[in-house]
């Protein structure tokens, strides 16, 4: 009688800080239709399993307009993770064009939880027209927020996705189509702390 035995290996994810608010900034734009969509929503997962209860969590979709998840950030919890989770799954490439700035200034006008630091990640797969002044955007926010950017597929703007990161103090990652993204994740929250 021969008997085999299933073994599955989850990595181990370093948890975000519990004191700080994770703003998600996802690109629904027509481009990410297929492969870029699924891989954001992968990526996307992988970050919202990573936060801890005590911090708090919006996710805001942008193409040619951004419309939130929740009015404001939201305590991470069960039941704030259950309907995160319901709506990664339902997400689509259905907002038009890639219209960032204003979604950057919707965030960045928004009052601070507490003191609570800010840490904002952009996912997105492709390129803007005001990749200057998304930047500067970022640069002049870069004492109250961090800014962490994912380029998803081979046609992400170098000069955006690293621009922001680096005017934000953050990190940017590339996720190539078919590549698998967990060691970046786990990258970007290890760099985390100050």
């Amino acid at each position: 009688l021969f008997r085999s035995l299933m073994v599955s290996f989850y990595p181990q994810f370093p948890h975000m800080e519990a004191a700080g608010e994770f703003l998600f900034l996802l690109d629904r734009s027509g481009s990410m239709g297929g492969a870029y969509i699924t891989s954001t929503k992968e990526t996307l997962v992988l970050f919202l399993k990573s936060l801890t209860e005590g911090c708090y969590f919006n996710i805001i979709g942008f193409g040619s307009h951004h419309q939130s998840l929740f009015p404001s950030s939201v305590p991470y919890d069960q039941s704030s993770l259950g309907k995160a989770m319901s709506h990664v799954q339902s997400v689509q490439a259905d907002l038009g064009g890639t219209e960032l700035l204003a979604p950057l200034n919707h965030i960045f006008s928004l009052k601070s939880l507490c003191g609570l630091p800010r840490q904002v990640f952009v996912l997105t797969d492709g390129s803007v027209s005001d990749t200057q002044q998304c930047i500067e955007c970022v640069r002049k926010n870069c004492q109250t927020a961090r800014c962490f950017t994912f380029g998803i597929g081979s046609g992400a703007s170098t000069a955006l996705v690293e621009g922001l990161a680096k005017a934000g103090g953050g990190t940017s990652e590339f996720v190539k189509e078919g590549e698998r993204m967990q060691s970046k994740v786990i990258r970007s929250l290890k760099s985390l702390s100050y």
